[in-house]
């Protein structure tokens, strides 16, 4: 099989397009459907259907994506793991996170990776916990950085404990408190992000047998703070997530106090690969040391 052909299969399941496909490799629109359509035939299915918006994957097609996925990822393992032998480490990392970690964590983190290895390129994407775990899981990303759910089955480093936040508006009633009461999400309006499927504030929840009252959701936390400081509800949220923002909002610690593990995953289909051990060794060293000038 050659990889060209599942390189551009690929692409063309990034973009939704043969022509966002071509962009990426550099062919032409009429290369990349040769390649898929060479690629259809040697595998007798059918993997797209083309639209007036694009394409997008068969049931066929969706079935075929991991498996090719890791097709091409373990051609660029041996190629990684030939440098390594000659002594010159070379490759990709993928990474997903949240959008707290990209922000408040990697840009440290890889410019002291790239200074170390510079034949190394990074990938990022973030996004929220499910998508990023996803991600892992049928090979599109390398290591991923989010909270532990014990709901992971790969390598999972613990990095940091960080604590869960509310964020109210400055003109909100709860702004005088010094802590907000968990048992208040039952009654104040709040405004979740993730789409309000964040397993790290269900969790709590359901710890406590609360019952939130969601008065609207969100992807990111972003958008969700934006709506908070009109003071249209309460936001919880990890503490990383406020570091990052420039709201004016007041930021209050949980009663009783909750915390998540944020920390780091690796999938399980690139745990060989040297560059992604050679990423996952240096975070771990690198954040071992901050935490001990702290």
């Amino acid at each position: 099989m050659e990889t060209a052909r599942c390189r551009a299969f690929a692409a063309a399941v990034r973009y939704g397009s043969f022509r966002g496909a071509a962009e990426e490799l550099g062919y032409t629109t009429s290369a990349v459907s040769q390649l898929i359509a060479a690629l259809e035939e040697e595998l007798h299915v059918k993997l797209f259907r083309r639209s007036r918006k694009g394409v997008e994957l068969t049931a066929d097609g969706e079935r075929l994506r991991p498996v090719i996925a890791n097709f091409i990822l373990q051609e660029e393992r041996i190629y990684e793991t030939a440098a390594e032998i000659s002594g010159v480490l070379v490759g990709e990392v993928r990474i997903t996170a949240y959008p707290s970690i990209c922000a408040a964590w990697l840009p440290e983190l890889i410019r002291g990776f790239r200074e170390k290895y510079p034949g190394i390129r990074i990938q990022i994407d973030d996004s929220i916990r499910r998508y990023v775990i996803e991600a892992l899981v049928d090979g599109r990303a390398d290591i991923g950085f989010f909270a532990d759910q014990h709901d992971f089955e790969g390598e999972w480093f613990a990095l940091r404990s960080n604590p869960m936040v509310a964020v109210v508006a400055k003109d909100s009633p709860y702004a005088a408190m010094d802590a907000f009461p968990l048992r208040e999400c039952e009654n104040a309006p709040l405004i979740q992000s993730s789409y309000g499927k964040d397993r790290d504030i269900e969790s709590i929840f359901e710890k406590y047998g609360i019952s939130p009252n969601i008065l609207a959701t969100t992807r990111n936390s972003f958008t969700a703070a934006a709506m908070v400081q009109s003071n249209m509800g309460v936001l919880l949220v990890n503490e990383l997530s406020t570091q990052i923002w420039n709201y004016d909002v007041k930021i209050l610690p949980l009663d009783p106090p909750q915390y998540v593990d944020l920390g780091m995953g690796v999938s399980a289909l690139s745990a060989g690969s040297p560059a992604v051990k050679a990423f996952a060794w240096y975070v771990r060293e690198k954040m071992r040391q901050m935490e001990g000038a702290e």
